[in-house]
């Protein structure tokens, strides 16, 4: 059991064990468990290399174990819980409910630009009067609006100024 529990959780060989290949030989890093888990380089012929490395690839219609027992997909929550409670783990109360951030809260946590602030004189609070609507293609190629057709420009206040 302990040596099939090294192979269906992790794959046998990962990419940063190899160490380089030159002609046809491949070398790899490995531990020697008689040696006290010492870790050592091993050079081998890439037929043999390739021949070891799939005695380890799965057969057809076998999947690879990512969960197994109380970490398994299923009920997880109430098994965690469970181990949880007989631990004496829990803190007695239930998770709070995380509340959405707005964007507007979220971009000015992570760059300190609050967009709601006009970006001319700094003072003024910017406030969203309508959403545009999006632009499609007309048949003839060119762009028309869906909503309204009084242009872009009509509709935004002068540069430099905030909305009333």
């Amino acid at each position: 059991m302990d040596y099939l529990g090294r192979y269906t959780h992790r794959v046998a060989l990962s990419n940063d064990r190899l160490v380089k290949k030159e002609a046809s030989q491949v070398t790899f890093r490995w531990r020697d468990s008689a040696d006290n888990y010492k870790i050592k380089w091993l050079t081998l012929e890439a037929f043999e290399f390739i021949r070891r490395f799939l005695l380890h690839v799965l057969p057809d219609q076998f999947v690879k174990i990512r969960y197994y027992g109380i970490l398994s997909h299923r009920n997880r929550k109430r098994k965690l819980l469970w181990c949880k409670k007989l631990l004496g783990v829990l803190t007695g109360k239930e998770p709070e409910e995380v509340v959405k951030e707005t964007w507007e809260d979220l971009l000015t946590r992570m760059t300190g630009i609050d967009p709601r602030v006009c970006p001319h004189c700094g003072k003024g609070k910017m406030i969203q009067r309508e959403i545009l609507s999006a632009l499609r293609q007309a048949q003839g190629g060119e762009q028309s609006r869906t909503a309204c057709s009084v242009s872009l420009a009509d509709r935004m206040p002068p540069y430099g100024g905030c909305p009333p």
